[in-house]
């Protein structure tokens, strides 16, 4: 029981960092007039462990 409790622990934390990244992606473009990719392939990364993750909790019980 704890150890999906931690996985859904982790998987919030995921989509918070996932937040942020898409964030600082929207700040650059709208204020600094850049196009840092960076924040969205690190966004994507984060996307997709909380898939992995995601898919895992069932054979986690």
């Amino acid at each position: 029981m704890n150890i999906i409790l931690i996985a859904y622990l982790i998987i919030f934390a995921l989509f918070g960092t996932a937040a942020s990244y898409f964030a600082r992606y929207i700040y650059a473009y709208w204020v600094l007039k850049t196009m840092p990719m960076k924040y969205i392939i690190k966004a994507g990364i984060c996307v997709v462990m909380v898939i992995v993750i995601s898919a895992l909790i069932p054979y986690l019980s």
